[in-house]
Protein backbone atom coordinates (compact mmCIF):
# COMPACT_ATOMS: atom_id res chain seq x y z
CA UNK A 1 0.00 0.00 0.00
CA UNK A 2 1.20 3.50 -0.84
CA UNK A 3 2.81 5.74 1.70
CA UNK A 4 2.75 3.56 4.76
CA UNK A 5 5.53 4.50 7.12
CA UNK A 6 7.00 1.18 8.31
CA UNK A 7 8.84 1.96 11.51
CA UNK A 8 11.93 -0.09 12.38
CA UNK A 9 11.79 -1.87 9.05
CA UNK A 10 14.40 -1.83 6.32
CA UNK A 11 13.46 1.62 5.04
CA UNK A 12 11.13 4.49 5.73
CA UNK A 13 9.37 5.65 2.59
CA UNK A 14 8.29 9.27 2.42
CA UNK A 15 5.26 9.34 0.16
CA UNK A 16 5.73 12.50 -1.86
CA UNK A 17 9.49 12.30 -1.84
CA UNK A 18 12.05 10.13 -3.57
CA UNK A 19 14.13 10.04 -0.38
CA UNK A 20 14.41 6.67 1.35
CA UNK A 21 15.72 6.79 4.92
CA UNK A 22 17.24 3.78 6.60
CA UNK A 23 15.11 3.14 9.70
CA UNK A 24 18.16 2.06 11.67
CA UNK A 25 19.43 5.64 11.48
CA UNK A 26 16.06 7.05 12.51
CA UNK A 27 14.78 6.05 15.96
CA UNK A 28 11.09 5.17 16.10
CA UNK A 29 10.13 8.43 17.80
CA UNK A 30 11.99 10.38 15.13
CA UNK A 31 10.14 8.51 12.40
CA UNK A 32 6.83 9.43 14.04
CA UNK A 33 7.91 13.05 14.14
CA UNK A 34 8.81 12.86 10.44
CA UNK A 35 5.29 11.68 9.67
CA UNK A 36 3.80 14.62 11.57
CA UNK A 37 6.13 17.06 9.84
CA UNK A 38 5.14 15.70 6.46
CA UNK A 39 1.46 16.07 7.35
CA UNK A 40 2.06 19.68 8.41
CA UNK A 41 3.99 20.43 5.23
CA UNK A 42 1.40 18.85 2.93
CA UNK A 43 -1.57 20.03 5.05
CA UNK A 44 -2.91 16.51 5.42
CA UNK A 45 -4.35 14.40 8.18
CA UNK A 46 -2.60 11.36 9.67
CA UNK A 47 -3.86 7.79 9.59
CA UNK A 48 -2.15 5.33 11.97
CA UNK A 49 -2.50 1.56 11.69
CA UNK A 50 -1.48 -0.27 14.87
CA UNK A 51 -1.12 -3.98 14.17
CA UNK A 52 1.01 -7.02 14.89
CA UNK A 53 2.30 -9.85 12.76
CA UNK A 54 -0.02 -12.82 13.10
CA UNK A 55 -3.15 -10.71 13.68
CA UNK A 56 -5.73 -12.12 11.26
CA UNK A 57 -8.00 -9.04 10.93
CA UNK A 58 -4.85 -6.91 10.52
CA UNK A 59 -3.72 -9.10 7.63
CA UNK A 60 -7.22 -9.02 6.17
CA UNK A 61 -7.14 -5.20 6.15
CA UNK A 62 -3.76 -5.31 4.36
CA UNK A 63 -5.04 -7.75 1.76
CA UNK A 64 -8.61 -6.64 1.11
CA UNK A 65 -9.09 -3.05 2.19
CA UNK A 66 -5.99 -0.86 2.05
CA UNK A 67 -5.17 -1.79 -1.59
CA UNK A 68 -8.73 -1.09 -2.76
CA UNK A 69 -8.67 1.79 -5.29
CA UNK A 70 -11.32 3.81 -3.44
CA UNK A 71 -9.49 3.52 -0.12
CA UNK A 72 -6.04 4.07 -1.60
CA UNK A 73 -7.21 7.18 -3.44
CA UNK A 74 -8.53 8.85 -0.27
CA UNK A 75 -5.48 7.92 1.78
CA UNK A 76 -3.14 9.16 -0.94
CA UNK A 77 -4.94 12.47 -1.36
CA UNK A 78 -5.82 13.44 2.21
CA UNK A 79 -3.68 11.45 4.66
CA UNK A 80 -0.11 10.68 5.60
CA UNK A 81 -0.23 7.02 6.60
CA UNK A 82 1.81 5.50 9.38
CA UNK A 83 2.04 1.81 10.25
CA UNK A 84 3.60 0.22 13.33
CA UNK A 85 3.95 -3.35 14.61
CA UNK A 86 3.12 -2.95 18.30
CA UNK A 87 5.06 -6.05 19.35
CA UNK A 88 8.30 -5.02 17.68
CA UNK A 89 8.39 -1.24 17.56
CA UNK A 90 8.66 1.14 20.48
CA UNK A 91 6.56 3.88 18.92
CA UNK A 92 3.74 1.37 18.46
CA UNK A 93 3.91 0.48 22.14
CA UNK A 94 3.92 4.16 23.09
CA UNK A 95 0.89 4.89 20.95
CA UNK A 96 -0.93 1.91 22.49
CA UNK A 97 -0.04 3.21 25.95
CA UNK A 98 -1.16 6.73 25.09
CA UNK A 99 -4.60 5.61 23.95
CA UNK A 100 -5.14 2.52 26.11
CA UNK A 101 -5.26 0.21 23.10
CA UNK A 102 -6.19 -3.40 23.76
CA UNK A 103 -7.53 -4.73 20.44
CA UNK A 104 -6.05 -4.95 16.97
CA UNK A 105 -5.94 -3.58 14.47
CA UNK A 106 -6.55 -0.16 15.99
CA UNK A 107 -6.77 2.90 13.77
CA UNK A 108 -5.94 6.44 14.86
CA UNK A 109 -7.15 9.44 12.87
CA UNK A 110 -5.26 12.65 13.74
CA UNK A 111 -4.45 16.06 12.45
CA UNK A 112 -0.86 17.15 11.80
CA UNK A 113 -0.52 18.48 15.36
CA UNK A 114 -1.35 15.11 16.89
CA UNK A 115 -4.91 15.98 17.93
CA UNK A 116 -7.12 12.88 17.78
CA UNK A 117 -10.13 13.05 15.50
CA UNK A 118 -11.28 9.49 16.10
CA UNK A 119 -10.17 6.00 17.08
CA UNK A 120 -11.58 2.83 15.54
CA UNK A 121 -10.58 -0.79 15.27
CA UNK A 122 -11.25 -4.31 14.12
CA UNK A 123 -11.80 -5.39 10.55
CA UNK A 124 -13.63 -2.76 8.51
CA UNK A 125 -14.76 -3.55 4.98
CA UNK A 126 -14.14 -1.07 2.16
CA UNK A 127 -17.42 0.78 2.65
CA UNK A 128 -17.02 0.98 6.42
CA UNK A 129 -13.42 2.11 6.22
CA UNK A 130 -14.15 4.69 3.53
CA UNK A 131 -16.87 6.09 5.78
CA UNK A 132 -14.39 6.32 8.67
CA UNK A 133 -11.99 8.30 6.48
CA UNK A 134 -14.74 10.65 5.33
CA UNK A 135 -16.03 11.16 8.87
CA UNK A 136 -12.49 11.98 10.01
CA UNK A 137 -12.12 14.55 7.23
CA UNK A 138 -15.48 16.14 8.07
CA UNK A 139 -14.74 16.33 11.80
CA UNK A 140 -11.31 17.84 11.19
CA UNK A 141 -12.81 20.55 8.98
CA UNK A 142 -15.24 21.41 11.78
CA UNK A 143 -12.43 21.41 14.36
CA UNK A 144 -13.98 18.55 16.31
CA UNK A 145 -11.33 16.60 18.23
CA UNK A 146 -11.20 14.21 21.18
CA UNK A 147 -9.85 15.27 24.56
CA UNK A 148 -6.53 13.44 24.33
CA UNK A 149 -3.49 15.66 24.74
CA UNK A 150 -1.53 15.83 21.46
CA UNK A 151 1.85 14.70 22.81
CA UNK A 152 3.10 11.41 24.27
CA UNK A 153 4.65 12.09 27.67
CA UNK A 154 5.48 9.01 29.74
CA UNK A 155 5.87 11.17 32.87
CA UNK A 156 2.10 11.78 32.84
CA UNK A 157 1.43 8.13 33.68
CA UNK A 158 2.10 6.07 36.80
CA UNK A 159 5.00 3.67 36.46
CA UNK A 160 2.80 0.56 36.67
CA UNK A 161 0.89 1.71 33.59
CA UNK A 162 4.02 2.54 31.60
CA UNK A 163 5.50 -0.86 32.45
CA UNK A 164 2.28 -2.61 31.45
CA UNK A 165 2.64 -1.34 27.90
CA UNK A 166 6.34 -0.79 27.43
CA UNK A 167 7.55 -3.93 29.23
CA UNK A 168 4.38 -6.07 28.96
CA UNK A 169 4.07 -6.27 32.75
CA UNK A 170 0.29 -6.29 32.77
CA UNK A 171 -0.38 -8.24 35.96
CA UNK A 172 -0.78 -5.14 38.09
CA UNK A 173 -2.33 -5.75 41.54
CA UNK A 174 -5.75 -4.15 41.80
CA UNK A 175 -4.89 -2.31 45.03
CA UNK A 176 -2.05 -0.51 43.21
CA UNK A 177 -4.40 0.63 40.45
CA UNK A 178 -7.17 1.45 42.91
CA UNK A 179 -4.92 3.60 45.09
CA UNK A 180 -3.84 5.63 42.08
CA UNK A 181 -7.33 6.05 40.62
CA UNK A 182 -8.80 7.17 43.93
CA UNK A 183 -6.31 10.04 43.98
CA UNK A 184 -7.31 11.29 40.53
CA UNK A 185 -10.29 12.62 38.62
CA UNK A 186 -12.01 9.54 37.23
CA UNK A 187 -12.91 11.35 34.01
CA UNK A 188 -9.46 12.60 33.02
CA UNK A 189 -7.47 11.10 30.17
CA UNK A 190 -4.94 9.12 32.22
CA UNK A 191 -7.59 7.59 34.47
CA UNK A 192 -9.67 6.67 31.42
CA UNK A 193 -6.86 4.85 29.62
CA UNK A 194 -5.81 3.05 32.80
CA UNK A 195 -9.33 1.68 33.30
CA UNK A 196 -9.82 0.69 29.66
CA UNK A 197 -6.20 -0.23 28.87
CA UNK A 198 -5.75 -2.46 31.92
CA UNK A 199 -9.36 -3.61 31.81
CA UNK A 200 -10.05 -2.63 35.39
CA UNK A 201 -13.30 -4.30 36.35
CA UNK A 202 -16.05 -4.78 38.93
CA UNK A 203 -15.33 -1.98 41.40
CA UNK A 204 -15.26 0.57 38.57
CA UNK A 205 -17.92 -1.00 36.35
CA UNK A 206 -20.93 0.99 37.57
CA UNK A 207 -19.18 4.35 37.47
CA UNK A 208 -17.87 3.61 33.97
CA UNK A 209 -21.32 2.67 32.71
CA UNK A 210 -22.74 5.85 34.23
CA UNK A 211 -20.15 7.97 32.40
CA UNK A 212 -19.90 5.86 29.24
CA UNK A 213 -21.71 8.27 26.93
CA UNK A 214 -19.53 11.17 28.07
CA UNK A 215 -16.43 9.00 27.70
CA UNK A 216 -17.45 8.09 24.15
CA UNK A 217 -17.82 11.76 23.30
CA UNK A 218 -14.50 12.72 24.91
CA UNK A 219 -12.29 9.75 23.97
CA UNK A 220 -14.04 7.96 21.10
CA UNK A 221 -16.45 5.03 20.87
CA UNK A 222 -13.94 2.26 20.17
CA UNK A 223 -12.32 1.96 23.60
CA UNK A 224 -15.61 2.72 25.36
CA UNK A 225 -17.77 0.16 23.56
CA UNK A 226 -15.08 -2.50 23.93
CA UNK A 227 -14.91 -1.89 27.68
CA UNK A 228 -18.70 -1.65 28.08
CA UNK A 229 -19.11 -5.01 26.37
CA UNK A 230 -16.71 -6.54 28.91
CA UNK A 231 -18.65 -4.94 31.76
CA UNK A 232 -21.96 -6.29 30.46
CA UNK A 233 -20.49 -9.77 30.20
CA UNK A 234 -19.61 -9.57 33.90
CA UNK A 235 -23.01 -8.09 34.76
CA UNK A 236 -24.74 -10.94 32.95
CA UNK A 237 -23.47 -13.39 35.57
CA UNK A 238 -24.90 -11.22 38.36
CA UNK A 239 -28.32 -11.02 36.70
CA UNK A 240 -28.31 -14.74 35.95
CA UNK A 241 -27.86 -15.48 39.65
CA UNK A 242 -31.04 -13.48 40.29
CA UNK A 243 -32.76 -14.94 37.22
CA UNK A 244 -33.50 -11.36 36.18
CA UNK A 245 -33.60 -11.40 32.39
CA UNK A 246 -35.76 -8.29 32.19
CA UNK A 247 -33.35 -6.30 34.34
CA UNK A 248 -30.39 -7.40 32.23
CA UNK A 249 -32.20 -6.51 29.00
CA UNK A 250 -32.83 -3.03 30.37
CA UNK A 251 -29.15 -2.65 31.28
CA UNK A 252 -28.07 -3.78 27.82
CA UNK A 253 -30.54 -1.39 26.19
CA UNK A 254 -29.12 1.50 28.23
CA UNK A 255 -25.92 1.17 26.22
CA UNK A 256 -27.68 1.07 22.84
CA UNK A 257 -26.80 4.59 21.74
CA UNK A 258 -23.08 3.85 22.15
CA UNK A 259 -23.24 1.40 19.24
CA UNK A 260 -24.25 1.56 15.62
CA UNK A 261 -27.48 -0.37 14.89
CA UNK A 262 -25.45 -3.18 13.34
CA UNK A 263 -23.08 -3.34 16.29
CA UNK A 264 -25.90 -3.33 18.82
CA UNK A 265 -27.74 -6.14 17.06
CA UNK A 266 -24.56 -8.20 17.08
CA UNK A 267 -23.43 -7.53 20.65
CA UNK A 268 -26.85 -7.60 22.31
CA UNK A 269 -27.47 -10.92 20.59
CA UNK A 270 -24.25 -12.30 22.06
CA UNK A 271 -25.05 -10.97 25.52
CA UNK A 272 -28.64 -12.20 25.65
CA UNK A 273 -27.98 -15.57 24.09
CA UNK A 274 -28.46 -18.52 26.46
CA UNK A 275 -29.26 -16.24 29.41
CA UNK A 276 -29.56 -18.41 32.51
CA UNK A 277 -28.61 -21.58 30.66
CA UNK A 278 -26.13 -23.58 32.67
CA UNK A 279 -22.80 -23.86 30.94
CA UNK A 280 -21.66 -27.46 31.16
CA UNK A 281 -17.95 -28.01 30.66
CA UNK A 282 -16.90 -31.58 30.03
CA UNK A 283 -13.47 -32.67 31.15
CA UNK A 284 -12.16 -34.77 28.25
CA UNK A 285 -9.96 -36.73 30.64
CA UNK A 286 -13.02 -38.10 32.45
CA UNK A 287 -14.60 -39.53 29.30
CA UNK A 288 -14.69 -43.28 29.20
CA UNK A 289 -13.18 -45.04 26.23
Amino acid sequence: MKRFFKIASAVLLLASSSIALNAQTNPADESWELAKKQAQKEKKLIFVDLYFTGCMPCAQMDKEVFPDPKVAAVLSKDFVTFKSDILKEEIGKKLCMKYGVTGFPTFLFMNADGKVIDIAGGFQNVEQFTALLQNAKDAAKKGIFKKYSPQINEKEYPDFYVQAYMANKRNVPFDVIDTYLKSKDATDEVSFVIVTGLRVGKQYDDSFLFSSKKFAQDYGRWNVTTHVFGILQRKKKEFEKKNDLKGFQELVNDSKELYTPEEFTKYSGILLKDFGVEKVVTNPYTLQK
